[in-house]
C-alpha cells in the first residue's frame, strides 16, 4: 500500500519541478505574453508605461501573482530587449526566468568599428517566486549573441587583392539548458546550467589581433564561415550557495575577438 501511494504521489508532481527541463513560452496571443503550455506562467516586457512600471515581469495565473523582476542598473529603454523563450520550473512557485538584451554597462544593441559594427546581446536569467514571499534575483548573465563585421581594405589595391570581400565577419551563439544538478541548497535543488557556444568567422584566417592586409589573396574557398575551436565550447554552471549565482566549474576560455568591442 505504502508503495502504490508513493507511486500515486510521484505522478501528482509536476514533471518540470522534479527533472527541472525547460519549458517553452510561446506568445499567447490573449493576454500578448510569451506563457508555457499551461499558461499558468507567463513573461512579458512592459515598454509603454512609466520609467518605473516598465521593464520585465514574470505572472501567474494560478498563484495570482506577479512581479517585476528586474533589479540590474537602469535601462531608459527596455525595446531592444526580448523573453528569453524558456523557463526553468524549480518548483510550483518558483522558476528561472529571462530577458535577453543588451550587454551591460551602457546597453548599447549596435557600436560603430572600424568601418564596421559590433552587436552584442547577453541573457540575463533571475529567479523569481511568486509565492506567499515574492521576489526575484539576478542568478545568471551570459554572451548570448554577437556579430562583429570589420572593413578588411582601406584602398582600391587591397580591395582587389581580397576579390572585393572586404567585410570580416565574427559570430558567436550560445544555448542555455538545464540540467540535473549536483549540488542542492537547503533542498531547493537547483539544476546545473549547460551552455554550448558556436563561434565562426569569415574569411577562413582573418583574425582581429592582426593586420587583415597582410594576409594573402582571399580565393573563394575561404568565404564560408569556419568555426572557431576556442570559442566553441559547452561549459557547465552550479549553483553557489553563498552568493547566490551561477558560477561555471573550470575557467572559460578567452573569447574577447567575438565578446568585445575592444580587445585592449
Amino acid at each position: 500500500m505504502k508503495k502504490v501511494f508513493a507511486l500515486l504521489i510521484s505522478a501528482a508532481l509536476p514533471v518540470a519541478a522534479v527533472a527541472h527541463a525547460a519549458e517553452p513560452l510561446k506568445l499567447n496571443a490573449d493576454n500578448k505574453l510569451y506563457c508555457n503550455a499551461q499558461t499558468d506562467w507567463c513573461v512579458g516586457i512592459k515598454t509603454d508605461g512609466t520609467f518605473e512600471e516598465n521593464g520585465p515581469f514574470a505572472t501567474s495565473r494560478t498563484l495570482r501573482a506577479d512581479r517585476r523582476f528586474w533589479d540590474a542598473p537602469d535601462v531608459p529603454d527596455f525595446t531592444h530587449f526580448t523573453v528569453w523563450p524558456e523557463l526553468i520550473r524549480l518548483d510550483e512557485e518558483r522558476a528561472l526566468v529571462g530577458v535577453i538584451g543588451p550587454a551591460e554597462p551602457d546597453y548599447k544593441l549596435e557600436t560603430p568599428i572600424s568601418g564596421g559594427s559590433f552587436t552584442r546581446k547577453d541573457l540575463y536569467l533571475y529567479e523569481v517566486s511568486l509565492g506567499e514571499q515574492p521576489g526575484s534575483n539576478l542568478v545568471f548573465v551570459t554572451p548570448y549573441s554577437t556579430n562583429a563585421s570589420i572593413r578588411g581594405c582601406s584602398n582600391q589595391t587591397e580591395e582587389q587583392k581580397r576579390d572585393g570581400h572586404c567585410s570580416d565577419t565574427y559570430h558567436f551563439q550560445a544555448l542555455l539548458k538545464a540540467i540535473p544538478g549536483k549540488k542542492a541548497d537547503a533542498g531547493k535543488n537547483y539544476p546545473d546550467l549547460q551552455v554550448t557556444t558556436q563561434a565562426t568567422r569569415v574569411p577562413v584566417g582573418v583574425s582581429r589581433e592582426a593586420d587583415a592586409t597582410a594576409k594573402p589573396t582571399i580565393s573563394a574557398s575561404q568565404l564560408t564561415p569556419v568555426t572557431d575551436r576556442q570559442c566553441s565550447y559547452t561549459a557547465t554552471y552550479q549553483w553557489q550557495a553563498a552568493a547566490s549565482v551561477y558560477e561555471p566549474t573550470a575557467k572559460l576560455p578567452d573569447c574577447a575577438k567575438f565578446l568585445r568591442v575592444n580587445l585592449k
